[in-house]
């Protein structure tokens, strides 16, 4: 070894490892450099120098500095403000919210227009002729298409609209021009129906409501039924027939009973009254000849109105609902055929206008239709009803005309539900008739788009397609609407 190598002893300390020179070193060699413990990609110790030179920087960027002093003090309030915009919120309000951003910019530009409006009207009240006092109507269901088409129709006759929806429910008539007044009331509890009725009572007493159309589109016509004798004691006219009628009517087991003493064609059925009925359908093999759907049945059934597509093989089924004798359901075969929706109205239990619609399952829509043998079909089996009181009303009825050899299929009734359906969009401001509307709408699909768009009430379908997803904009299949699960009694 040469005289000038020295040797090294390693002594470990907490932090570093230092090397003690034992022989004295030459003058020729570097001076030393200290190894401290670091991490590398190889994980091996990386040498550091004791002494670093100093950097001084120049000066030219500091006599730029000095220049552009005077305008950068100019432009601090302008990147503050740009700072303040590009915040990563304001992008989580403007990208993960757009919802609210656009039902904001909705509101704000309502309220902005609400008042010229409010104006306007007042004015045109004192320029009317018309020395009668104007007439105040309720409408319910205030998240549906029909609904707004009723709206519109009473504006127009010169009635003022109220309107009201349950709560959670898209308020889509609140941006009507032709309701005065929107209201939101609780969804109704099958353990306190009548809190449906007292909230209904207050609407009516506050805004003097002489007349009440339920559409029954988001609850049941039931609860509107058992409000209906509490509404006409203040006075206020209700077209809805009576709680016993409408149990009557929503029922599918009334529905079949009533058919048969009409003598009008039956659907092929079953009932069923517990988990082992529908474990023995399945068995029977009735699943696989066809396509089945079961319905609530029942005075509880007809309040649920629930509607639920079968699937073939039990191992498919997942049915949360209970199945009892207190609750039974009913399984029904649809036939094949074609399948049309009704939207009658009832005045004295007397059907004075009925509108039928053919289900197009290519287009996905309901085609308006002139159906004489629909029209028969409703008037024979309104004319089988035995109201307690004179019906009044609009009642939907699904229909199927079964495929026959000759051609000339019957009609059989697979649903029946109060209230107001798709169809009545075909219906006029004024009481039309049913060749004059349908007439012009024959072989084309009923657009909900053409129905919430008006010329003098944009704000609708602004509202309904800027506030849903793409998904949930198209036209809603005509289907009962399913409540919550039931609450027992």
């Amino acid at each position: 070894m040469p005289a000038c190598a020295p040797e090294y002893r390693f002594v470990r300390s907490n932090t570093d490892l230092i090397f003690s020179p034992r022989a004295k070193r030459c003058s020729h060699q570097p001076p030393f450099t200290t190894l401290r413990r670091s991490f590398s990609s190889t994980f091996s110790l990386i040498p550091e120098e004791q002494a670093v030179p100093p950097e001084y920087p120049a000066s030219l960027p500091r006599l730029i500095g000095v220049i552009t002093w005077l305008p950068r003090q100019f432009l601090r309030p302008l990147i503050a403000i740009f700072n303040f915009i590009a915040h990563p919120a304001w992008k989580q309000i403007l990208v993960v919210l757009p919802t609210l951003w656009i039902a904001a910019s909705l509101f704000i530009f309502w309220k902005c227009v609400q008042c010229p409006l409010g104006v306007l009207k007042m004015i045109a009240g004192a320029l009317s002729s018309s020395p009668e006092k104007q007439r105040t109507v309720l409408i319910s269901g205030g998240s549906s298409v029909q609904a707004l088409h009723l709206a519109r129709n009473f504006h127009s006759a010169g009635a003022r609209v109220i309107a009201f929806e349950i709560e959670g429910q898209f308020t889509l008539l609140k941006y009507s021009a032709a309701v005065s007044q929107f209201y939101t009331v609780p969804r109704p509890n099958p353990g306190d129906p009548l809190a449906y009725a007292r909230a209904l009572k207050e609407i009516v007493e506050k805004e003097s409501i002489v007349f009440y159309i339920p559409v029954s589109s988001s609850t049941p016509a039931y609860y509107d039924a058992l409000a209906k004798p509490h509404l006409e004691v203040m006075g206020c006219q209700c077209f809805v027939p009576c709680a016993r009628d409408v149990v009557a009517l929503d029922d599918p087991l009334e529905l079949i009973r009533l058919c048969r003493v009409a003598g009008l064609a039956t659907p092929q059925f079953w009932v069923v009254a517990s988990e082992e009925d529908v474990k023995s359908w399945y068995e029977s093999g009735a699943s696989k000849e066809g396509k089945h759907f079961i319905v609530s049945a029942g005075p509880r059934g007809a309040r649920d109105r629930l509607r639920f597509i079968l699937p073939d093989s039990i191992t498919h089924l997942r049915f949360p609902r209970e199945i009892s004798a207190e609750k039974p359901w009913v399984i029904m075969r649809e036939p094949k055929g074609e399948r049309l929706m009704t939207c009658t109205t009832l005045k004295g239990s007397r059907a004075v206008n009925n509108v039928t619609c053919r289900l197009d399952t290519e287009r996905k829509g309901l085609i308006p239709q002139k159906d004489d043998d629909a029209d028969a079909w409703v008037q024979k089996f309104v004319a089988c009803l035995t109201p307690a009181r004179p019906m009044t009303g609009h009642i939907a009825f699904r229909l199927v005309r079964e495929e026959n050899t000759d051609g000339k299929g019957k009609l059989v009734a697979i649903g029946a539900r109060v209230g107001v359906s798709l169809p009545y969009l075909c219906q006029g401001p004024k009481r039309c008739g049913h060749a004059a509307t349908v007439g012009n709408l024959l072989n084309t699909v009923l657009d909900t788009r053409e129905a919430l768009f008006a010329y003098w009430d944009p704000l609708p379908y602004c509202a309904y397609y800027q506030a849903r997803s793409p998904e949930e904009r198209r036209p809603p299949t005509p289907e009962p609407c399913k409540t919550p699960p039931n609450v027992p009694l």
